[in-house]
C-alpha cells in the first residue's frame, strides 16, 4: 500500500468522533428518521386518498365510473411504491450523515464512499483536506438523487450503507412476518409499478390491446406492505 491509499485507508477506517463536538449539538437516536417517516406518511396519504375516491363524507358509495375506479388503484401502486422510495432515500441521507459526522462508518460505508463516490486520484487529493466528510455528504446528495430505491434488491444494497445488514430479515423478524413471503411480494408490487408506468399496465405480449386486470385489494395491499416496511425500519431505527 502507497502512501496515499494508506491515508485514504487511515481516513476512511477511522471510528473516533470529531473532536470537540458538544454531543447535545449530534442528532439524538430517536429523532433520526422522524423526518423521513413523516415525508412516508405524507406520500401514503395519497394513496389512500385515491383507494377510498368513492367513498364520500359521510361513507355514502359516490357514483365513480368503474374504469376511473381501475385507474385510481393503479395510481395508488406507483404512490405507494412512490412513498417507500423517498423514504428509504431520505432515511439513508439522514443516517449516513449522521454517521459522516460522527466518523462511524459500516464496512459498507466505507467502501461505497471508495468505489462510487471518488476515482481513485479525487480520493486521495481530497481525503485529507479538512472539509473531506463535507464533500463526501455532497457527493452522496448528488449520487442518491439519481438513484432508485425500489425493489428489494436496491432497498436491501443501500440499507447496508446505514449498517442495517439484510434489513427484509430485520423486518420480518420485527415484524413477525415469513421473510419469503415479504421479499416476493416487495417484487411483485415493484413490478406492478414498472408495468403501469412504463407499459400502462398493458400485457405487451398480446396482439389484441389488453389491460392487466387490478382490484382494489392489489391496492390495498400495496399500501399494507409499504406501511409495513417503512413503520418497521422507523421502530429499528430507534433500537439502534
Amino acid at each position: 500500500m502507497d502512501r496515499n491509499e494508506e491515508n485514504v485507508s487511515n481516513e476512511l477506517t477511522n471510528g473516533v468522533p470529531i473532536i470537540g463536538q458538544d454531543i447535545a449539538q449530534q442528532p439524538k437516536d430517536n429523532e433520526k428518521s422522524e423526518r423521513a417517516f413523516k415525508i412516508f406518511n405524507s406520500g401514503i396519504k395519497r394513496a389512500q386518498n385515491l383507494l377510498s375516491i368513492n367513498i364520500g363524507s359521510s361513507d355514502e358509495q359516490l357514483p365513480i365510473a368503474n374504469d376511473k375506479l381501475l385507474d385510481s388503484y393503479r395510481a395508488v401502486i406507483v404512490l405507494s411504491i412512490s412513498a417507500l422510495d423517498a423514504y428509504i432515500k431520505t432515511f439513508l441521507i439522514v443516517e449516513i450523515k449522521q454517521r459522516l459526522d460522527e466518523k462511524n462508518l459500516s464496512a459498507d460505508l466505507k467502501q461505497y464512499i471508495k468505489d462510487e463516490l471518488f476515482t481513485k486520484d479525487t480520493l486521495h487529493q481530497h481525503v485529507l483536506e479538512s472539509n473531506f466528510y463535507e464533500k463526501v455528504i455532497e457527493k452522496f446528495d448528488d449520487d442518491f438523487e439519481k438513484k432508485s430505491f425500489q425493489g428489494q434488491k436496491s432497498i436491501d444494497k443501500y440499507m447496508k450503507l446505514a449498517g442495517f445488514n439484510s434489513v427484509f430479515k430485520m423486518i420480518s423478524r420485527s415484524a413477525d412476518k415469513s421473510a419469503d413471503n415479504l421479499l416476493s411480494d416487495v417484487e411483485r408490487f415493484t413490478q406492478r409499478r414498472h408495468l403501469i408506468v412504463h407499459c400502462g399496465d398493458h400485457d405487451l405480449n398480446q396482439t389484441q390491446l389488453t389491460e392487466n386486470r387490478i382490484t382494489i385489494d392489489d391496492a390495498s395491499n400495496c399500501i399494507e406492505l409499504v406501511s409495513l416496511i417503512a413503520r418497521e425500519i422507523h421502530k429499528l431505527s430507534k433500537e439502534k
